[in-house]
């Protein structure tokens, strides 16, 4: 048994099993894509947070309960209610896969709120904080290029978006880069 399977097996009681699609409409950006509503059978405002700190490209609003993110091409939106969307979906095959990567992505969520607690207030004031500007800052502004950017500053916009990762910059001191972009790993 692997350990991501005993750590299941361990906190099934706080885990979503199921997350149900309880709509399709066309996409407005590409006819030929569908956009989908789903509805997990548990509420996500406890990990809203720990989703935000752990997804570089994440947004939250505490405000609306919602997080949303990009995922390869989708925007993928997270309610504390339980409500997903994600638009850009080639059909419901490829909706199922998704809901299926959603929710092995909350539950390891869920699992780190069982284990480590709440996120920190000091780890969300971080992530707030945490802009291109302030990762050119961290990066060794030689545009050498080895990363396949022009420029330092387009690598550091590429890493905060999530296109881009540490280990693609050789140069880069990765560790403080790490706490700033991935404030929590779950």
């Amino acid at each position: 048994m692997s350990d991501k399977d005993f750590m299941k097996l361990l906190f099934s009681e706080v885990l979503v099993r199921k997350i149900e699609i309880t709509e399709i409409t066309p996409c407005l950006a590409d006819a030929e894509r569908i956009k989908f509503l789903a509805q997990t059978d548990k509420p996500l405002g406890d990990i809203l947070p720990i989703l935000y700190l752990s997804i570089p490209n994440a947004k939250h609003s505490e405000k609306l309960g919602a997080l949303n993110y990009n995922h390869q091409r989708h925007l993928v939106t997270m309610f504390s209610t339980g409500k997903i969307g994600m638009t850009y979906v080639k059909d419901r095959n490829e909706a199922e896969q998704l809901i299926a990567e959603v929710r092995d992505l909350i539950n390891r969520a869920f699992i780190y709120l069982k284990t480590h607690g709440k996120a920190a207030e000091k780890l969300l004031d971080l992530k707030k904080q945490t802009s291109p500007v302030k990762i050119y800052e961290k990066l060794p502004k030689t545009n050498c290029k080895e990363c396949g950017e022009d420029s330092c500053y387009v690598f550091g916009v590429k890493l905060l978006s999530g296109e881009k990762g540490l280990s693609q910059c050789p140069h880069a001191e990765v560790r403080e880069l790490e706490r700033m972009i991935y404030p929590i790993r779950i």
